[in-house]
């Protein structure tokens, strides 16, 4: 596509998302496009690439909105790929923590432990906080002492430290 859309419909054969700009407040919001052609609609505003701005309120509801709109070409596969990385992250905690409170009574080297622990590599970005959970994992005898709950939270707090987001119930 090249140049402005003539129609916000338009932007469906390239999966955007629409970035909503005030230019007086500087507040900036992104929208799905299906949920703002309804927000343009329900305001009374027409869908046209260049009347739909008028028809959209500011992110911050400022007295005199300036609006901006601009697509963003397969947003929704970037909003997608956040989504399976947000599952994966928190899919591969829930593992890690629910091994961590089994960890002082029983070895909790697995199979899933290692996949799991295999799943956070690129996200961490730290091999020894992922190695420090393994060997506690393994490591005979096992003692209350030798649990995994030090090595769990020191390697869920890297990944909030890194801007990742992370389930309530597998915060550190």
């Amino acid at each position: 596509m090249v140049g402005d859309p003539k129609n916000l419909s338009d932007l469906h054969r390239i999966e955007a998302q629409v970035k909503v700009t005030c230019t007086s407040c500087k507040a900036t919001e992104v929208w799905e496009l299906d949920a703002l052609i309804s927000e343009v609609r329900k305001n009374g505003g027409n869908t046209d690439w260049h009347t739909a701005r008028y028809a959209v309120k500011c992110p911050h509801r400022c007295a005199s909105p300036i609006i901006k709109l601009l697509p963003i070409p397969f947003g929704r596969e970037r909003a997608r790929k956040q989504a399976h990385r947000h599952a994966l992250i928190n899919l591969s905690l829930q593992v890690l923590r629910e091994a961590a409170a089994r960890s002082a009574t029983e070895a909790v080297g697995t199979i899933e432990v290692r996949l799991a622990l295999h799943v956070l590599r690129p996200f961490v970005r730290d091999q020894r906080l992922l190695n420090a959970f393994w060997r506690s994992a393994v490591v005979q005898p096992r003692h209350p002492w030798t649990s995994c709950q030090l090595p769990y939270r020191h390697v869920a707090q890297r990944l909030l430290d890194q801007g990742m987001i992370v389930d309530e119930a597998n915060k550190p």
